[in-house]
């Protein structure tokens, strides 16, 4: 790739702890520079700092889509752009499709599906322009399931999940890696949805060849669960 992308540079929208802490910690340890999107410093930032890692952080509500352009536009303007985007913000709440409010509604999906589809329009271009990159959304199995007490959070997963693969459609010829990780399960420690366990998963998805590339990736837990640290 020419200098306007990075192939070794990750953006991680959604940098939290449990699995944006631990997609952090992977694609440090495999030597990356990464940026992450976050509303406050997140602890794993200093961590990975002390172990030498280069890490820089762009305060930023996903859900405002106004401010998360204005972060991000910078970014991928400069030399040296992300030329891996991970997605993983969401904003989830207990809420009923007959009851949940309009805002309740607008606020859910312009962090589930506005962000990404921000995200995708600032990505892809300078990406075009590099010849190739990776765009990857977290999904989830409320998309499959639908469970009545989470109805904001499932509609967005929905929507994200029909996101992630038009713009896989639409961006595979530019050679540009997008599409979806539904995760089937509750990410939790120590259980076959270790946070860990998906980090690696997502490591794999961005090193994978053009003709492996899917629409969608769909992980059902890990037969062993990683050690913990």
């Amino acid at each position: 790739m020419p200098d306007s992308v990075d192939p070794r540079h990750l953006l991680l929208v959604g940098a939290g702890p449990g699995l944006g802490t631990a997609v952090a910690r992977r694609f440090a340890g495999e030597g990356y520079r990464l940026t992450l999107v976050a509303r406050s410093e997140p602890a794993v930032a200093q961590e990975l700092r002390d172990t030498g890692a280069d890490v820089s952080v762009l305060r930023a509500d996903a859900g405002d889509a106004e401010g998360l352009r204005a972060a991000l536009a910078p970014l991928f303007a400069s030399a040296g752009a992300p030329g891996v985007v991970i997605y993983s913000a969401a904003l989830a709440a207990f809420d009923d499709l007959l009851t949940v409010s309009p805002q309740q509604l607008a606020d859910a999906y312009a962090v589930d599906v506005i962000g990404a589809v921000i995200t995708a329009q600032l990505a892809v271009p300078p990406m075009r322009a590099a010849g190739g990159g990776t765009l990857l959304f977290t999904g989830g199995g409320f998309a499959d399931r639908l469970p009545q007490e989470l109805a904001s959070l499932s509609l967005g997963k929905v929507t994200l999940r029909a996101a992630a693969t038009m713009l896989a459609r639409r961006v595979r010829d530019d050679d540009i890696h997008a599409g979806s990780l539904t995760i089937l399960g509750q990410i939790a420690p120590g259980t076959p949805f270790d946070p860990d366990a998906i980090a690696d998963v997502y490591w794999t998805i961005s090193n994978e060849p053009r003709d492996a590339w899917r629409e969608e990736y769909r992980f059902e837990g890990a037969a062993e669960v990683p050690a913990p640290l």
